[in-house]
């Protein structure tokens, strides 16, 4: 299927772009979850698009972070925002299926929203937990309001608590208006 593909379309210069796509899709098709007909035109449409913006018919050029997201700004606007951003998806998971990562490029980071937002703790699950803060020995005794302060003030939910490392916060002068609110709570 991948050697024989062309689209229904197929632009003007689709035998000039034809093999790099083909290409693409067959060295990332077998480490995606993805359709390989989905990647195939997905792939499609970002090489005609870099093409028509007049950049280099080079994989490693389409498949550059800031030539997909360009790509799905101005070249998938016929597309709804959830759509150009599978896209995104297909293509981002592309590259990285690719061995371009072994130039020490980074991964990128997900840009997925939550479906819903975690609401708040109630008065009545912070009490407990206070108690339970006040309990604990030595360090972990102030360390507790801190990781409390974090979830509760900050929003986090469990799994990003648990994801948080020293080097993620910053300490400001600011604080000890936190004690009191917590004091509040419980």
């Amino acid at each position: 299927m991948i050697t024989s593909y062309r689209p229904q379309q197929a632009p003007p210069k689709w035998e000039q772009i034809a093999g790099h796509v083909r290409m693409l899709v067959a060295a990332s098709a077998d480490r995606s979850p993805y359709r390989v007909e989905r990647l195939l035109t997905a792939t499609t449409r970002l090489a005609v698009w870099c093409h028509r913006s007049g950049l280099p018919d080079d994989p490693e050029v389409w498949l550059r972070h800031e030539t997909i997201d360009a790509f799905v700004l101005t070249g998938c606007t016929d597309l709804a925002p959830s759509s150009a951003q599978t896209y995104r998806s297909w293509l981002r998971h592309m590259r990285a299926t690719l061995a371009w990562l072994k130039r020490g490029e980074q991964a990128p980071p997900p840009m997925k929203a939550p479906k819903t937002v975690s609401p708040p703790y109630s008065p009545a699950q912070l009490g407990p937990l206070r108690g339970w803060a006040e309990r604990l020995p030595g360090q972990a005794r102030g360390d507790a309001p801190a990781l409390m302060a974090l979830a509760f003030g900050c929003g986090l939910t469990s799994g990003e608590v648990a994801a948080v490392r020293t080097g993620h916060l910053r300490r400001l002068d600011c604080a000890r208006s936190w004690p009191a609110s917590l004091a509040q709570t419980g």
